[in-house]
């Protein structure tokens, strides 16, 4: 193989680390380490907003380095095989989810953010935030799928 192939296979390994870990350290260590602090939601929307800066990077090296593992392995992009091959179904699989993360982390990040908070009143930002939870883990779990079918197809599917 290629260095370019490992190197690729490197980055989007990077990538996806970079992902899940932020997506874990923000519920897990972040918001147990601010609980008391007076300023906690600027901390939350300064660090979310980098957060998100660097997220949507990491998903477009995902997709660029997803396609160019393919196209190291010598993937011939094909309805057959999209349709008939049991490693074709799980890269559409994983094209499904990527598309299910993206719309939910832009729900999450264009709707739920600090717009739609600020004009709101306290019940309706509390019902907010339920639902801004929600997305995260749904984002997390889609995340943990995702990485599991990338195992899957790297072991051969």
């Amino acid at each position: 193989m290629l260095v370019s192939y490992y190197l690729s296979v490197w980055l989007h390994i990077i990538c996806a680390a970079f992902w899940i870990g932020g997506m874990l350290v923000l519920p897990l260590v972040m918001i147990p380490a601010i609980k008391n602090n007076p300023e906690k939601r600027q901390v939350m929307m300064v660090t979310g907003l980098k957060f998100r800066f660097y997220g949507y990077i990491v998903f477009a090296l995902l997709l660029i380095t997803g396609i160019t593992n393919m196209y190291f392995r010598g993937i011939h992009f094909s309805w057959e095989f999209f349709t008939t091959a049991r490693y074709g179904r799980l890269v559409v699989l994983k094209v499904i989810l990527f598309v299910v993360m993206m719309l939910a982390a832009l729900i999450h990040d264009l709707f739920l953010g600090k717009k739609a908070a600020d004009k709101m009143d306290e019940h309706d930002r509390i019902q907010i935030r339920k639902v801004a939870r929600w997305t995260g883990r749904v984002l997390l779990l889609v995340s943990f799928a995702m990485v599991y079918i990338g195992v899957v197809i790297a072991r051969g599917g």
